[in-house]
């Protein structure tokens, strides 16, 4: 059974997309354990900032509320360890 042309070109894009994106998390600041969390609200909604981690950071900050729990716990996480006795992001 053949897959239609729009779901070929889809599954596509997003392993180019993932392709791209990989790397350049890979090459940030964050550990395996964020990158992990991150990923797909990366991938989703900051596709356009790769592969600019700065710009996917920022991105995946601005866009806090829409993100998966695990990804806010990372980002969370991170804030506090760069400031601590501030209180945590997006709390």
């Amino acid at each position: 059974m053949s897959m239609p042309l729009t779901r070929v070109l889809s599954l596509a894009a997003a392993v180019g997309a993932g392709a791209l994106l990989m790397p350049a998390l890979a090459n940030a600041q964050g550990t395996e354990r964020q990158r992990l969390a991150c990923m797909t609200d990366a991938m989703t909604l900051c596709s356009r900032d790769v592969p600019d981690t700065r710009r996917i950071e920022r991105c995946l900050r601005r866009n806090y509320d829409r993100i998966s729990a695990p990804c806010q716990g990372e980002l969370d996480a991170a804030n506090a360890a760069a400031s601590p006795g501030v209180p945590q992001y997006g709390r």
